[in-house]
Protein backbone atom coordinates (compact mmCIF):
# COMPACT_ATOMS: atom_id res chain seq x y z
CA UNK A 1 0.00 0.00 0.00
CA UNK A 2 1.47 3.36 -0.92
CA UNK A 3 1.89 5.86 1.87
CA UNK A 4 0.38 8.64 -0.19
CA UNK A 5 -2.89 6.75 -0.48
CA UNK A 6 -3.38 6.58 3.27
CA UNK A 7 -5.05 9.94 2.79
CA UNK A 8 -7.81 8.02 1.01
CA UNK A 9 -8.93 6.42 4.27
CA UNK A 10 -8.71 9.63 6.24
CA UNK A 11 -10.76 11.32 3.58
CA UNK A 12 -13.52 8.71 3.84
CA UNK A 13 -14.04 9.50 7.51
CA UNK A 14 -14.17 13.21 6.75
CA UNK A 15 -16.52 12.81 3.82
CA UNK A 16 -19.55 14.20 5.62
CA UNK A 17 -17.69 17.33 6.65
CA UNK A 18 -16.32 17.89 3.17
CA UNK A 19 -19.71 17.41 1.59
CA UNK A 20 -21.11 19.95 4.01
CA UNK A 21 -18.42 22.32 2.82
CA UNK A 22 -19.56 21.93 -0.79
CA UNK A 23 -16.33 20.41 -2.07
CA UNK A 24 -18.13 19.62 -5.30
CA UNK A 25 -21.18 21.47 -6.48
CA UNK A 26 -23.88 19.50 -8.22
CA UNK A 27 -25.10 20.24 -11.73
CA UNK A 28 -22.17 22.52 -12.52
CA UNK A 29 -20.76 23.15 -15.98
CA UNK A 30 -17.39 21.37 -16.18
CA UNK A 31 -14.54 21.82 -18.65
CA UNK A 32 -16.42 24.84 -20.03
CA UNK A 33 -18.79 22.54 -21.91
CA UNK A 34 -22.53 22.60 -21.24
CA UNK A 35 -24.19 19.26 -20.65
CA UNK A 36 -26.07 18.22 -23.77
CA UNK A 37 -29.25 16.14 -23.91
CA UNK A 38 -28.66 12.42 -23.42
CA UNK A 39 -27.66 10.51 -26.53
CA UNK A 40 -26.96 6.83 -26.93
CA UNK A 41 -23.27 5.99 -26.68
CA UNK A 42 -22.89 2.25 -27.03
CA UNK A 43 -19.16 2.79 -27.67
CA UNK A 44 -18.46 3.91 -24.11
CA UNK A 45 -20.67 1.22 -22.57
CA UNK A 46 -18.93 -1.63 -24.40
CA UNK A 47 -15.46 -0.25 -23.65
CA UNK A 48 -16.33 0.13 -19.96
CA UNK A 49 -17.36 -3.51 -19.73
CA UNK A 50 -14.27 -4.70 -21.58
CA UNK A 51 -12.06 -2.62 -19.27
CA UNK A 52 -13.72 -3.46 -15.96
CA UNK A 53 -14.52 -7.09 -16.90
CA UNK A 54 -17.95 -6.62 -15.32
CA UNK A 55 -19.38 -8.54 -18.27
CA UNK A 56 -17.91 -11.49 -20.15
CA UNK A 57 -16.83 -11.08 -23.76
CA UNK A 58 -19.69 -13.31 -25.05
CA UNK A 59 -22.21 -11.25 -23.06
CA UNK A 60 -20.85 -7.97 -24.44
CA UNK A 61 -21.11 -9.39 -27.95
CA UNK A 62 -24.69 -10.59 -27.51
CA UNK A 63 -26.34 -7.77 -25.59
CA UNK A 64 -28.08 -4.93 -27.47
CA UNK A 65 -27.54 -1.32 -26.42
CA UNK A 66 -30.47 -1.25 -23.98
CA UNK A 67 -29.22 -4.35 -22.14
CA UNK A 68 -25.70 -2.97 -21.95
CA UNK A 69 -27.01 0.24 -20.42
CA UNK A 70 -29.31 -1.48 -17.93
CA UNK A 71 -26.56 -3.88 -16.90
CA UNK A 72 -24.14 -1.01 -16.26
CA UNK A 73 -26.79 0.76 -14.17
CA UNK A 74 -27.13 -2.40 -12.09
CA UNK A 75 -23.38 -2.81 -11.72
CA UNK A 76 -22.92 0.81 -10.60
CA UNK A 77 -25.92 0.54 -8.24
CA UNK A 78 -24.25 -2.43 -6.56
CA UNK A 79 -21.19 -0.26 -5.90
CA UNK A 80 -22.72 2.99 -4.58
CA UNK A 81 -25.69 4.14 -2.51
CA UNK A 82 -27.29 6.38 -5.14
CA UNK A 83 -30.91 5.56 -5.92
CA UNK A 84 -31.83 3.51 -8.95
CA UNK A 85 -33.87 6.37 -10.37
CA UNK A 86 -30.92 8.79 -10.11
CA UNK A 87 -28.68 6.35 -11.98
CA UNK A 88 -31.32 5.81 -14.65
CA UNK A 89 -31.34 9.57 -15.22
CA UNK A 90 -27.60 9.63 -15.99
CA UNK A 91 -26.27 9.71 -19.54
CA UNK A 92 -24.24 6.79 -20.87
CA UNK A 93 -21.09 8.90 -20.55
CA UNK A 94 -21.79 9.79 -16.91
CA UNK A 95 -22.57 6.17 -16.07
CA UNK A 96 -19.35 4.98 -17.69
CA UNK A 97 -17.08 7.52 -16.01
CA UNK A 98 -18.79 6.77 -12.68
CA UNK A 99 -17.91 3.10 -13.18
CA UNK A 100 -14.32 4.06 -13.97
CA UNK A 101 -14.13 6.20 -10.81
CA UNK A 102 -15.23 3.15 -8.84
CA UNK A 103 -12.54 1.02 -10.46
CA UNK A 104 -9.84 3.59 -9.74
CA UNK A 105 -10.82 3.92 -6.08
CA UNK A 106 -11.10 0.16 -5.72
CA UNK A 107 -7.63 -0.34 -7.21
CA UNK A 108 -6.10 2.51 -5.21
CA UNK A 109 -7.83 1.59 -1.97
CA UNK A 110 -6.99 -2.12 -2.20
CA UNK A 111 -10.63 -3.04 -1.40
CA UNK A 112 -10.25 -1.76 2.17
CA UNK A 113 -13.30 0.50 2.04
CA UNK A 114 -16.86 -0.48 1.22
CA UNK A 115 -17.53 1.87 -1.67
CA UNK A 116 -21.18 0.81 -1.74
CA UNK A 117 -21.72 3.09 1.27
CA UNK A 118 -20.66 6.11 -0.78
CA UNK A 119 -22.52 8.17 -3.36
CA UNK A 120 -21.17 9.07 -6.77
CA UNK A 121 -20.63 12.59 -5.45
CA UNK A 122 -18.48 11.01 -2.72
CA UNK A 123 -16.52 9.21 -5.45
CA UNK A 124 -15.94 12.50 -7.20
CA UNK A 125 -14.98 14.29 -3.96
CA UNK A 126 -12.45 11.58 -3.18
CA UNK A 127 -10.80 11.73 -6.60
CA UNK A 128 -10.64 15.53 -6.47
CA UNK A 129 -9.07 15.50 -3.01
CA UNK A 130 -6.50 12.87 -4.00
CA UNK A 131 -5.65 14.89 -7.12
CA UNK A 132 -5.21 18.01 -5.01
CA UNK A 133 -2.89 16.16 -2.62
CA UNK A 134 -0.82 14.59 -5.37
CA UNK A 135 -0.57 17.44 -7.90
CA UNK A 136 -0.22 21.22 -7.83
CA UNK A 137 -3.85 21.77 -8.91
CA UNK A 138 -6.19 23.59 -6.54
CA UNK A 139 -9.52 22.22 -5.34
CA UNK A 140 -11.38 24.96 -7.21
CA UNK A 141 -9.60 24.10 -10.47
CA UNK A 142 -10.32 20.42 -10.05
CA UNK A 143 -13.96 21.18 -9.29
CA UNK A 144 -14.28 22.74 -12.72
CA UNK A 145 -13.09 19.53 -14.41
CA UNK A 146 -15.29 16.66 -15.49
CA UNK A 147 -15.02 13.23 -13.89
CA UNK A 148 -13.23 12.10 -17.05
CA UNK A 149 -10.53 14.74 -16.78
CA UNK A 150 -10.06 14.19 -13.06
CA UNK A 151 -9.54 10.48 -13.67
CA UNK A 152 -7.00 11.25 -16.39
CA UNK A 153 -5.06 13.35 -13.85
CA UNK A 154 -5.41 10.69 -11.15
CA UNK A 155 -3.93 7.92 -13.25
CA UNK A 156 -0.90 10.03 -14.13
CA UNK A 157 0.23 10.29 -10.51
CA UNK A 158 -1.03 6.80 -9.71
CA UNK A 159 1.19 5.26 -12.40
CA UNK A 160 4.15 7.19 -10.98
CA UNK A 161 3.50 6.21 -7.37
CA UNK A 162 2.52 2.57 -7.79
CA UNK A 163 5.84 0.74 -7.36
CA UNK A 164 4.60 -2.34 -9.22
CA UNK A 165 3.70 -0.30 -12.29
CA UNK A 166 6.80 1.86 -12.01
CA UNK A 167 8.94 -1.26 -12.05
CA UNK A 168 7.44 -2.28 -15.39
CA UNK A 169 7.84 1.25 -16.75
CA UNK A 170 11.50 1.31 -15.72
CA UNK A 171 12.15 -2.02 -17.42
CA UNK A 172 10.41 -0.91 -20.62
CA UNK A 173 12.44 2.31 -20.62
CA UNK A 174 15.77 0.49 -20.39
CA UNK A 175 17.21 -0.26 -23.84
CA UNK A 176 20.90 -1.15 -23.58
CA UNK A 177 23.55 -2.55 -25.86
CA UNK A 178 23.28 -5.87 -24.01
CA UNK A 179 19.51 -6.38 -24.30
CA UNK A 180 18.67 -4.75 -27.66
CA UNK A 181 19.13 -5.44 -31.38
CA UNK A 182 18.61 -2.70 -33.95
CA UNK A 183 17.91 -2.86 -37.69
CA UNK A 184 16.55 -6.41 -37.53
CA UNK A 185 16.67 -8.40 -40.80
CA UNK A 186 15.89 -11.98 -41.75
CA UNK A 187 18.37 -14.34 -43.41
CA UNK A 188 17.42 -12.89 -46.80
CA UNK A 189 18.55 -9.42 -45.61
CA UNK A 190 14.92 -8.26 -45.68
CA UNK A 191 13.92 -5.72 -43.05
CA UNK A 192 11.46 -7.06 -40.48
CA UNK A 193 9.05 -4.13 -40.34
CA UNK A 194 6.45 -4.23 -37.55
CA UNK A 195 7.66 -7.59 -36.23
CA UNK A 196 5.28 -9.45 -33.91
CA UNK A 197 6.58 -12.55 -32.14
CA UNK A 198 5.03 -15.64 -30.56
CA UNK A 199 6.74 -18.34 -28.51
CA UNK A 200 5.89 -21.36 -30.68
CA UNK A 201 8.06 -24.22 -29.38
CA UNK A 202 7.86 -26.05 -32.69
CA UNK A 203 10.44 -28.67 -33.65
CA UNK A 204 12.05 -26.32 -36.16
CA UNK A 205 11.82 -23.03 -34.29
CA UNK A 206 11.24 -21.87 -30.72
CA UNK A 207 9.89 -18.50 -31.91
CA UNK A 208 7.85 -17.39 -34.91
CA UNK A 209 7.40 -13.85 -36.15
CA UNK A 210 5.17 -12.09 -38.66
CA UNK A 211 6.39 -8.89 -40.31
CA UNK A 212 6.05 -7.08 -43.60
CA UNK A 213 8.38 -5.86 -46.30
CA UNK A 214 7.82 -3.23 -48.97
CA UNK A 215 8.27 -4.39 -52.55
CA UNK A 216 7.12 -1.20 -54.30
CA UNK A 217 5.36 2.06 -53.54
CA UNK A 218 2.41 1.35 -51.16
CA UNK A 219 2.81 -2.38 -51.81
CA UNK A 220 3.68 -4.67 -48.89
CA UNK A 221 3.93 -8.43 -48.35
CA UNK A 222 3.32 -10.17 -45.01
CA UNK A 223 6.10 -12.64 -44.20
CA UNK A 224 6.67 -15.41 -41.64
CA UNK A 225 10.05 -16.25 -40.14
CA UNK A 226 11.39 -18.51 -37.38
CA UNK A 227 14.15 -18.17 -34.82
CA UNK A 228 15.68 -20.11 -31.96
CA UNK A 229 17.45 -17.21 -30.25
CA UNK A 230 15.47 -14.07 -31.27
CA UNK A 231 18.62 -12.77 -33.01
CA UNK A 232 18.84 -14.82 -36.21
CA UNK A 233 15.61 -15.13 -38.19
CA UNK A 234 15.00 -17.52 -41.08
CA UNK A 235 12.38 -16.62 -43.66
CA UNK A 236 9.73 -19.36 -44.02
CA UNK A 237 6.93 -18.14 -46.32
CA UNK A 238 4.67 -15.29 -47.37
CA UNK A 239 1.32 -14.95 -45.62
CA UNK A 240 -0.33 -12.56 -48.03
CA UNK A 241 0.23 -10.08 -50.83
CA UNK A 242 -0.75 -6.46 -50.20
CA UNK A 243 -0.75 -7.40 -46.51
CA UNK A 244 1.04 -5.81 -43.57
CA UNK A 245 0.81 -4.80 -39.88
CA UNK A 246 0.35 -8.39 -38.69
CA UNK A 247 -0.12 -10.02 -35.29
CA UNK A 248 0.13 -13.69 -34.31
CA UNK A 249 -0.97 -15.76 -31.31
CA UNK A 250 -0.79 -19.48 -30.63
CA UNK A 251 -4.22 -21.09 -30.21
CA UNK A 252 -4.26 -24.75 -29.22
CA UNK A 253 -2.20 -26.60 -31.80
CA UNK A 254 -2.68 -23.83 -34.36
CA UNK A 255 -2.14 -20.11 -34.87
CA UNK A 256 -4.33 -17.05 -35.14
CA UNK A 257 -3.06 -14.34 -37.49
CA UNK A 258 -4.57 -10.88 -37.92
CA UNK A 259 -3.28 -8.28 -40.34
CA UNK A 260 -4.15 -5.19 -42.31
CA UNK A 261 -4.63 -5.62 -46.05
CA UNK A 262 -5.35 -3.38 -49.02
CA UNK A 263 -6.40 -5.52 -52.01
CA UNK A 264 -7.66 -2.21 -53.38
CA UNK A 265 -5.05 0.46 -52.76
CA UNK A 266 -6.37 3.17 -50.47
CA UNK A 267 -9.06 1.00 -48.90
CA UNK A 268 -7.43 -0.89 -46.05
CA UNK A 269 -9.29 -3.39 -43.87
CA UNK A 270 -8.62 -6.18 -41.36
CA UNK A 271 -8.17 -9.84 -42.20
CA UNK A 272 -8.27 -12.58 -39.52
CA UNK A 273 -7.20 -16.19 -40.17
CA UNK A 274 -6.85 -19.40 -38.18
CA UNK A 275 -4.25 -21.99 -39.17
CA UNK A 276 -5.04 -25.32 -37.51
CA UNK A 277 -1.42 -26.47 -37.33
CA UNK A 278 2.16 -25.34 -37.82
CA UNK A 279 2.23 -27.31 -41.08
CA UNK A 280 -0.73 -25.34 -42.36
CA UNK A 281 0.77 -22.05 -41.21
CA UNK A 282 4.06 -22.53 -43.06
CA UNK A 283 2.14 -23.42 -46.23
CA UNK A 284 -0.29 -20.50 -45.79
CA UNK A 285 -3.28 -22.84 -45.68
CA UNK A 286 -5.89 -21.23 -43.41
CA UNK A 287 -8.81 -23.25 -42.06
CA UNK A 288 -10.81 -20.07 -41.31
CA UNK A 289 -10.51 -16.74 -43.08
CA UNK A 290 -12.51 -13.57 -42.36
CA UNK A 291 -12.11 -10.29 -44.19
CA UNK A 292 -13.67 -7.75 -41.83
CA UNK A 293 -15.82 -5.07 -43.48
CA UNK A 294 -15.31 -1.41 -42.63
CA UNK A 295 -17.19 -0.21 -39.56
CA UNK A 296 -16.17 3.40 -38.93
CA UNK A 297 -14.12 4.49 -41.96
CA UNK A 298 -14.66 3.92 -45.64
CA UNK A 299 -10.94 4.24 -46.38
CA UNK A 300 -8.79 2.66 -43.67
CA UNK A 301 -9.16 0.36 -40.69
CA UNK A 302 -6.14 -1.68 -39.61
CA UNK A 303 -3.17 -2.32 -37.28
CA UNK A 304 -5.05 -5.19 -35.60
CA UNK A 305 -3.81 -6.63 -32.33
CA UNK A 306 -5.20 -9.86 -30.90
CA UNK A 307 -6.39 -9.06 -27.35
CA UNK A 308 -8.40 -12.03 -26.10
CA UNK A 309 -9.40 -15.44 -27.44
CA UNK A 310 -12.44 -17.04 -25.78
CA UNK A 311 -13.22 -20.60 -26.89
CA UNK A 312 -11.35 -23.70 -27.93
CA UNK A 313 -11.90 -23.48 -31.67
CA UNK A 314 -13.17 -21.00 -34.31
CA UNK A 315 -16.70 -22.43 -34.28
CA UNK A 316 -17.22 -21.55 -30.61
CA UNK A 317 -14.91 -18.56 -30.39
CA UNK A 318 -15.13 -14.90 -29.41
CA UNK A 319 -11.97 -13.04 -30.47
CA UNK A 320 -11.32 -9.50 -29.21
CA UNK A 321 -9.36 -7.38 -31.69
CA UNK A 322 -7.95 -3.90 -31.16
CA UNK A 323 -7.59 -1.77 -34.30
CA UNK A 324 -7.51 1.78 -35.62
CA UNK A 325 -9.82 3.63 -37.98
CA UNK A 326 -9.10 6.72 -40.08
CA UNK A 327 -11.34 9.29 -38.41
CA UNK A 328 -13.01 11.69 -40.84
CA UNK A 329 -9.92 11.81 -43.02
CA UNK A 330 -8.01 13.56 -40.24
CA UNK A 331 -6.12 11.05 -38.09
CA UNK A 332 -6.17 7.49 -36.81
CA UNK A 333 -8.16 6.63 -33.69
CA UNK A 334 -8.48 3.47 -31.59
CA UNK A 335 -11.36 1.03 -31.81
CA UNK A 336 -12.10 -2.48 -30.59
CA UNK A 337 -14.14 -5.32 -32.04
CA UNK A 338 -15.30 -8.86 -31.34
CA UNK A 339 -15.32 -11.59 -33.98
CA UNK A 340 -17.90 -14.27 -33.12
CA UNK A 341 -17.75 -17.78 -34.62
CA UNK A 342 -15.47 -16.36 -37.33
CA UNK A 343 -18.59 -15.01 -39.06
CA UNK A 344 -20.08 -12.11 -37.06
CA UNK A 345 -18.30 -8.85 -36.29
CA UNK A 346 -19.32 -6.12 -33.85
CA UNK A 347 -17.11 -3.11 -33.13
CA UNK A 348 -17.00 0.07 -31.06
CA UNK A 349 -14.89 3.19 -31.04
CA UNK A 350 -12.51 3.19 -28.07
CA UNK A 351 -13.68 6.61 -26.94
CA UNK A 352 -12.13 6.27 -23.48
CA UNK A 353 -8.59 5.56 -24.70
CA UNK A 354 -8.86 8.17 -27.45
CA UNK A 355 -9.98 10.85 -24.99
CA UNK A 356 -7.26 10.07 -22.46
CA UNK A 357 -4.46 9.93 -25.03
CA UNK A 358 -5.49 13.18 -26.70
CA UNK A 359 -5.72 14.88 -23.29
CA UNK A 360 -2.06 13.91 -22.79
CA UNK A 361 -1.13 16.09 -25.79
CA UNK A 362 -1.11 13.54 -28.60
CA UNK A 363 -2.86 15.38 -31.43
CA UNK A 364 -1.62 13.23 -34.32
CA UNK A 365 -2.37 9.59 -35.04
CA UNK A 366 -3.25 7.09 -32.33
CA UNK A 367 -2.11 3.91 -34.01
CA UNK A 368 -0.79 0.44 -33.25
CA UNK A 369 -0.90 -1.25 -29.86
CA UNK A 370 0.00 -4.56 -28.26
CA UNK A 371 -1.43 -6.05 -25.06
CA UNK A 372 0.18 -8.32 -22.47
CA UNK A 373 -0.45 -9.80 -19.03
CA UNK A 374 1.97 -9.49 -16.10
CA UNK A 375 0.16 -9.44 -12.75
CA UNK A 376 -2.51 -7.45 -14.57
CA UNK A 377 -3.57 -6.53 -18.10
CA UNK A 378 -1.48 -3.86 -19.82
CA UNK A 379 -1.06 -2.28 -23.25
CA UNK A 380 1.82 -0.74 -25.17
CA UNK A 381 0.41 1.97 -27.45
CA UNK A 382 1.92 4.23 -30.09
CA UNK A 383 0.75 7.83 -30.36
CA UNK A 384 1.89 10.83 -32.33
CA UNK A 385 2.30 14.29 -30.83
CA UNK A 386 1.96 16.13 -34.15
CA UNK A 387 0.34 14.91 -37.37
CA UNK A 388 2.76 14.11 -40.21
CA UNK A 389 5.77 14.44 -37.89
CA UNK A 390 7.44 11.03 -37.71
CA UNK A 391 9.88 12.27 -35.08
CA UNK A 392 6.97 12.74 -32.66
CA UNK A 393 5.94 9.08 -32.37
CA UNK A 394 6.05 7.90 -28.76
CA UNK A 395 5.34 4.75 -26.77
CA UNK A 396 2.69 4.82 -24.06
CA UNK A 397 2.20 2.29 -21.30
CA UNK A 398 -1.31 1.78 -19.98
CA UNK A 399 -3.99 -0.51 -18.64
CA UNK A 400 -6.16 -0.33 -21.73
CA UNK A 401 -7.95 2.91 -20.84
CA UNK A 402 -5.44 5.19 -19.08
CA UNK A 403 -1.85 5.76 -20.19
CA UNK A 404 1.57 7.06 -19.22
CA UNK A 405 4.25 8.28 -21.64
CA UNK A 406 7.33 6.07 -21.71
CA UNK A 407 10.78 7.57 -22.10
CA UNK A 408 12.94 4.75 -23.47
CA UNK A 409 16.66 5.42 -23.22
CA UNK A 410 18.75 3.95 -26.05
CA UNK A 411 22.57 3.86 -26.17
CA UNK A 412 22.62 6.75 -28.69
CA UNK A 413 19.64 8.71 -27.40
CA UNK A 414 16.99 8.01 -30.05
CA UNK A 415 13.52 9.31 -29.21
CA UNK A 416 10.96 8.21 -31.83
CA UNK A 417 9.25 4.83 -31.31
CA UNK A 418 6.39 3.38 -33.36
CA UNK A 419 4.48 0.11 -33.95
CA UNK A 420 4.97 -1.53 -30.53
CA UNK A 421 4.83 -5.28 -30.03
CA UNK A 422 5.27 -7.25 -26.82
CA UNK A 423 5.07 -11.01 -26.27
CA UNK A 424 5.85 -13.40 -23.40
CA UNK A 425 8.90 -15.61 -23.84
CA UNK A 426 9.17 -17.20 -20.42
CA UNK A 427 8.26 -16.71 -16.79
CA UNK A 428 7.39 -12.99 -16.78
CA UNK A 429 10.01 -12.31 -19.45
CA UNK A 430 8.99 -10.48 -22.61
CA UNK A 431 10.34 -9.49 -26.00
CA UNK A 432 9.48 -5.96 -27.15
CA UNK A 433 9.62 -4.83 -30.77
CA UNK A 434 9.38 -1.39 -32.33
CA UNK A 435 9.83 0.40 -35.62
CA UNK A 436 12.39 3.21 -35.34
CA UNK A 437 11.73 5.90 -37.98
CA UNK A 438 14.60 7.83 -39.53
CA UNK A 439 13.20 11.03 -38.08
CA UNK A 440 14.13 11.53 -34.43
CA UNK A 441 16.55 8.61 -34.28
CA UNK A 442 20.29 8.21 -34.52
CA UNK A 443 22.26 6.36 -37.18
CA UNK A 444 22.54 2.72 -36.19
CA UNK A 445 19.28 2.90 -34.23
CA UNK A 446 16.81 3.00 -37.10
CA UNK A 447 14.65 0.30 -38.63
CA UNK A 448 13.33 -2.54 -36.53
CA UNK A 449 14.24 -2.79 -32.86
CA UNK A 450 13.99 -5.86 -30.63
CA UNK A 451 14.81 -5.79 -26.94
CA UNK A 452 14.18 -7.94 -23.88
CA UNK A 453 12.55 -7.04 -20.57
CA UNK A 454 12.27 -9.05 -17.38
CA UNK A 455 9.35 -8.44 -15.03
CA UNK A 456 10.20 -11.50 -12.93
CA UNK A 457 11.62 -9.27 -10.18
CA UNK A 458 8.44 -7.23 -9.85
CA UNK A 459 8.27 -5.84 -6.29
CA UNK A 460 5.18 -8.00 -5.77
CA UNK A 461 7.43 -11.05 -5.56
CA UNK A 462 10.83 -9.73 -4.48
CA UNK A 463 13.02 -11.86 -2.26
CA UNK A 464 16.08 -9.59 -2.54
CA UNK A 465 16.83 -6.07 -3.76
CA UNK A 466 16.59 -5.45 -7.49
CA UNK A 467 18.48 -2.63 -9.10
CA UNK A 468 17.46 -0.73 -12.21
CA UNK A 469 19.90 1.82 -13.61
CA UNK A 470 18.92 4.74 -15.85
CA UNK A 471 20.80 7.77 -17.10
CA UNK A 472 19.61 9.81 -14.12
CA UNK A 473 19.52 7.54 -11.08
CA UNK A 474 19.87 4.04 -9.78
CA UNK A 475 16.52 2.79 -8.50
CA UNK A 476 16.35 0.00 -5.95
CA UNK A 477 13.23 -2.10 -5.33
CA UNK A 478 13.27 -4.18 -2.19
CA UNK A 479 10.80 -5.85 0.14
CA UNK A 480 13.64 -5.91 2.63
CA UNK A 481 17.26 -6.57 1.88
CA UNK A 482 20.85 -5.48 2.22
CA UNK A 483 22.53 -3.51 -0.58
CA UNK A 484 26.14 -2.43 -0.80
CA UNK A 485 27.29 0.86 -2.36
CA UNK A 486 30.84 0.93 -3.68
CA UNK A 487 32.02 4.47 -4.44
CA UNK A 488 35.36 4.82 -6.17
CA UNK A 489 35.62 8.61 -5.84
CA UNK A 490 34.31 9.06 -2.30
CA UNK A 491 31.92 11.66 -3.69
CA UNK A 492 28.56 12.19 -2.06
CA UNK A 493 25.83 9.64 -2.64
CA UNK A 494 22.31 10.46 -1.51
CA UNK A 495 19.57 7.90 -0.92
CA UNK A 496 15.95 8.97 -1.30
CA UNK A 497 12.93 6.97 -0.19
CA UNK A 498 10.23 7.22 -2.89
CA UNK A 499 7.94 4.41 -1.76
CA UNK A 500 5.18 6.87 -1.02
CA UNK A 501 5.69 8.92 -4.16
CA UNK A 502 7.61 11.71 -2.36
CA UNK A 503 11.40 11.86 -2.42
CA UNK A 504 12.54 11.81 1.24
CA UNK A 505 16.25 11.94 1.92
CA UNK A 506 17.38 8.95 3.96
CA UNK A 507 21.16 9.28 3.97
CA UNK A 508 24.04 11.11 2.36
CA UNK A 509 27.35 9.28 2.48
CA UNK A 510 30.72 9.55 0.78
CA UNK A 511 32.35 6.35 2.02
CA UNK A 512 31.66 2.75 1.18
CA UNK A 513 28.42 1.78 2.93
CA UNK A 514 25.87 -0.98 3.27
CA UNK A 515 22.18 -0.28 3.77
CA UNK A 516 19.18 -2.39 4.70
CA UNK A 517 16.36 -1.07 2.49
CA UNK A 518 12.68 -1.84 2.33
CA UNK A 519 10.53 -0.19 -0.36
CA UNK A 520 11.52 1.79 -3.42
CA UNK A 521 14.61 3.97 -3.25
CA UNK A 522 16.55 6.18 -5.62
CA UNK A 523 20.31 6.50 -5.22
CA UNK A 524 21.77 9.65 -6.76
CA UNK A 525 25.30 11.00 -7.03
CA UNK A 526 26.56 14.55 -7.37
CA UNK A 527 27.81 14.39 -10.96
CA UNK A 528 27.75 12.33 -14.13
CA UNK A 529 31.45 11.57 -13.63
CA UNK A 530 30.73 10.20 -10.19
CA UNK A 531 27.92 8.07 -11.56
CA UNK A 532 30.41 6.22 -13.71
CA UNK A 533 32.62 5.40 -10.74
CA UNK A 534 30.36 3.65 -8.31
CA UNK A 535 28.24 0.54 -8.33
CA UNK A 536 25.47 -0.99 -6.29
CA UNK A 537 25.68 -4.65 -5.46
CA UNK A 538 23.03 -7.09 -4.24
CA UNK A 539 24.09 -9.02 -1.17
Amino acid sequence: MLKKLNCFFAFIFLMGIMNAGNVVEKNVVVDNVKKMPMTENENILAKTFLYTAWLSVPDIMSKPYSDLRNTLITQVKNRCKDSLSSLQALSDDDLAWSALMCKFLRDAGRDSVDLSNLTLDDYRNTVITLNNQNTDRSISTLQSYSNARNLNIAYQWWFEQNEFIQFKIDQLNSITASNAFFDMKDNQSTGMDVLRIVEADEASYKYLGVYHSQISSNHFVLRLAGSNDLKVWHYITNLGDRSHQGDIKKWGDGYLVANEQDPVEGSNNIRIRFFSSYANLITNNAANDMSVPHTFSSTAEGTPDIRTIVGDDPVTSHIVIGFHYYDNGVHDQNAIGILYHFTNWRAWKDVISNYNIQLMGYNGNIGGRSSFYSNGNYVLQEAQITSNDWSSWRFLFGDGAFYYTLNPVTPKGSTSFANPGIAPIGSDKFVVTAFMPTEGNQSGERGDLLYLVDFADDPASLDKPVINSTNNDVKVYSKEGLIHIANAENSQITIYDITGGVRTRVAAKSSLESFNLKGVFVISVVSEQSRKNYKVINL
